[in-house]
């Protein structure tokens, strides 16, 4: 059995025990960290297992009895605590992104690839869309040519604070505890938040961006302090392109889909819903083909977990590594720079 520490007692944390409950490989939470002992207490109580409860890194670490980590925690602590974790010998989960600025992300790989190297320790970068069941299909339904050649791609994110499933991370929390809006902590606004995971589709699909124009704005959430909406025209080195476009705001908005794929012969769109949908268009459905739901977004935590924990306990190779994360960072960086010179940047 796989003992693990978890760090971070925030929303998503209740996403990841669920995983981590319904993996396949037993996995016991033996330790929560949290600054905050209310939400410690609070999220070890709803355990079977008891973890010991702990409120810094360096605490649970000497306690030690848990051989890996998976953190939740703001951006800019994220090199900082996941080299101390690695540097104890621990295998270390990451929730997305690798970290809140190029510097630190670049630091953060360096310095994690030669001590997992020493140490034979797993470094997983936690980008849940890389197991999105409808983004997967979508990918083997390419491969099949049920859509012939695909060439254009759209990706929608919106998050309505009204009615997202995690909506109540980001608000009726104390200011301090607010980091999502926090351009320091995040290192960015929705562009390096939630919008990297539908970056990660795109990429599954049409391989690397070679270069991007862009322009973002500030008036979705008025105490964002980062941008809450940007679009983007995304030029990939194979010469095809995607339309990209992302929104936090407080107002209600209609539903609209979270990706179109265009190819010769068709069309696939996921619906515009945290619990799944997918339509086939082509030939042999002109009218379209409701595939159903695969489970959504939020049915892709578990065989995220399932990746790490089957990579620690059985040394099974990783879906992407700790370095490719590096990827919608760096186009997002890119939309930064377009923004300021108004022209197209490299990635």
């Amino acid at each position: 059995m796989l003992k693990l520490a978890i760090v971070g007692c925030g929303k998503i944390v209740a996403h990841h025990i669920q995983a981590i409950q319904r993996c396949s490989i037993p996995v016991a939470i033996t330790a929560v960290v949290d600054t905050n002992s209310e939400r410690a207490e609070k999220t070890a109580g709803s355990l079977h297992s008891r973890p010991k409860v702990f409120r810094c890194v360096s605490d649970a670490l000497q306690w030690g009895d848990f051989q890996a980590t998976n953190l939740l925690l703001p951006h800019d602590l994220h090199e900082i605590v996941a080299l101390q974790c690695l540097q104890a010998g621990k295998h270390v989960l990451l929730e997305k992104p690798l970290a809140h600025t190029p510097e630190s992300c670049e630091r953060l790989l360096v310095a994690a690839e030669e001590i997992t190297r020493d140490k034979n320790t797993v470094f997983m970068v936690a980008e849940n869309a890389q197991y999105w069941p409808e983004v997967v299909d979508a990918q083997k339904l390419v491969e099949d040519g049920k859509i012939g050649e695909l060439f254009y791609a759209t990706a929608h994110y919106w998050e309505s604070m009204m009615t997202s499933p995690f909506a109540d991370a980001c608000k009726n929390i104390p200011d301090e505890d607010n980091w999502r809006f926090d351009v320091e902590r995040v290192g960015g606004g929705v562009l390096v938040d939630g919008a990297t995971h539908w970056l990660r589709p795109l990429r599954m699909w049409l391989g690397e961006v070679e270069e991007v124009v862009g322009i973002t704005g500030f008036e979705g959430i008025k105490s964002m302090t980062g941008e809450s909406t940007a679009s983007a025209i995304l030029r990939f080195k194979n010469r095809k392109h995607a339309e990209f476009r992302a929104l936090m705001t407080e107002a209600a908005v209609e539903t609209k889909p979270f990706f179109s794929l265009i190819g010769q012969k068709g069309e696939i769109t996921i619906h515009g819903n945290f619990t799944g949908g997918m339509t086939l268009y082509n030939d042999e459905h002109p009218m379209g083909l409701d595939l159903g739901s695969r489970g959504g977004f939020l049915a892709s935590y578990e065989p995220e977990i399932e990746d790490f924990v089957g990579a620690v306990v059985k040394g099974s190779p990783l879906k992407a590594s700790a370095r490719y994360a590096l990827g919608e960072l760096k186009i997002a960086w890119a939309v930064y720079r377009s923004l300021q010179s108004k022209k197209w940047e490299k990635v």
